[in-house]
C-alpha cells in the first residue's frame, strides 16, 4: 500500500519480533536511511525496532546476529518447516544425534564460488571460520589434533606450493577475528598475486566488494573516479583498519593493493585507506597499457 514500508526477517523466526517504525518518503530517490535496534526480552525473544525513512521503490537490508547458535538453528528449522506446511510439536533440545536416528533428507552446500561471494562481499566472519574448519576437516590427519590445526597446515602447504614465504603469518581464526593473528602487507600482496594467476581468478575477484557499488565498499569512494574501479576486501577490528584487493589506475593497469593501519583509536582510518586507492589511481598517463601484476 502507498505510504507503507514492508519489514521482514529471513528466516522468519518466531522469537524475533519486528517493531516497524519506518516512514515512507514521497521520493523516488533512495535518500534517507534505516536504523536497526535489537533489544533482548525477558522471555528469550528479541525485538528489533526498525526506524528511519525509505524512498519509493528503495530497499535496505542488514545482517544481525540476534540469537545463540542453538536457538537460531531451532528457530530456523521451525520457520522453514512451517512455511512448507508442517508443524513441530516437540520442544527444542540440544543433544547428540541418537544412534537410532534415520536420515529423512540431505541438503548440500552451495559451491565454493557462491560461498566466498557471501563471505567477502559482506565480511561474514562466521562463514569464513566455518570454511576454514571445513578445509581442515577434509584434509585432517592423525598428527593435526583438530580441524583448526589441520587447516593451518593445509594453508601453509598451499603457500609453500605457490612459492610464497610468509614468516609473519599467524592463523588462529579463519576470519581473522583474533588479536593473535598477524600478516604483513607484502605477504598478503603475494597471496593476491598468486590468486591473480590462478585458473579461478575471475571467481575470486568477483567475490570482493566493488568500490562505491556493493558489499562493505558500497558507501566508500562512491562519488570519486574510483567507483567501480577496484575490488577490495575490507578488514575491521577495534584498533585495526585494512584493505586488500585489486585496483585499476587511470591507464587501465591492475594492481594488487594491501594497506593495514594499526592504531589505538583508528578514527578516520577508512578515509586514509581510501586515499591510498585514489593516489594509486592517479598515475601519470602513459600511451601504452600493461599489466602490473
Amino acid at each position: 500500500d502507498s505510504g507503507k514500508v514492508l519489514v521482514s526477517v529471513e528466516p522468519p523466526i518466531a522469537s524475533i519480533r519486528i517493531d516497524n517504525q519506518v516512514k515512507a518518503l514521497n521520493s523516488k530517490q533512495c535518500t534517507g536511511g534505516v536504523r536497526y535496534n535489537p533489544v533482548p526480552q525477558a522471555d528469550g525473544s528479541v525485538t528489533v525496532t526498525v526506524a528511519g525513512q525509505l524512498g519509493e521503490g528503495c530497499s535496505s537490508q542488514t545482517y544481525l546476529s540476534l540469537l545463540d547458535h542453538a536457538t537460531y538453528t531451532a528457530g530456523a528449522v521451525r520457520a522453514i518447516w512451517k512455511e512448507l506446511g508442517g508443524s513441530i510439536q516437540g520442544k527444542d533440545r540440544l543433544a547428540p544425534t541418537p544412534s537410532s536416528a534415520k536420515v529423512l533428507a540431505r541438503a548440500f552446500s552451495p559451491d565454493l564460488a557462491e560461498i566466498i561471494r557471501d563471505i567477502n562481499k559482506y565480511s561474514n566472519n562466521t562463514m569464513a571460520q566455518q570454511l576454514f574448519l571445513s578445509l581442515g576437516q577434509k584434509f585432517r590427519n592423525d598428527a593435526d589434533g583438530d580441524d583448526a590445526k589441520a587447516a593451518q597446515r593445509v594453508v601453509r602447504q598451499w603457500l609453500a606450493k605457490k612459492g610464497i614465504t610468509a614468516p609473519h603469518l599467524v592463523m588462529e581464526n579463519g576470519s581473522g577475528l583474533s588479536r593473535s593473528e598477524r600478516v604483513s602487507a607484502r605477504e598478503m600482496a603475494s597471496m593476491l598475486q598468486a590468486a591473480w594467476h590462478s585458473p579461478y581468478a575471475a571467481e575470486y575477484i568477483s567475490s570482493l566488494p566493488i568500490a562505491g557499488t556493493d558489499g562493505t565498499m558500497r558507501k566508500r569512494l562512491k562519488t570519486t573516479a574510483m567507483r567501480g574501479e577496484a575490488h577490495v576486501k575490507t578488514g575491521t577490528l577495534n584498533t585495526v583498519r585494512a584493505i586488500a584487493g585489486f585496483s585499476r589506475d587511470v591507464n587501465g593497469n591492475t594492481w594488487a593493493v594491501v594497506a593495514i593501519l594499526n592504531d589505538k583509536a583508528p578514527f578516520g582510518a577508512s578515509s586514509v585507506l581510501d586515499q591510498v586507492l585514489l593516489d594509486l589511481y592517479k598515475q601519470p598517463r602513459t600511451p601504452q597499457t600493461a599489466s602490473v601484476l
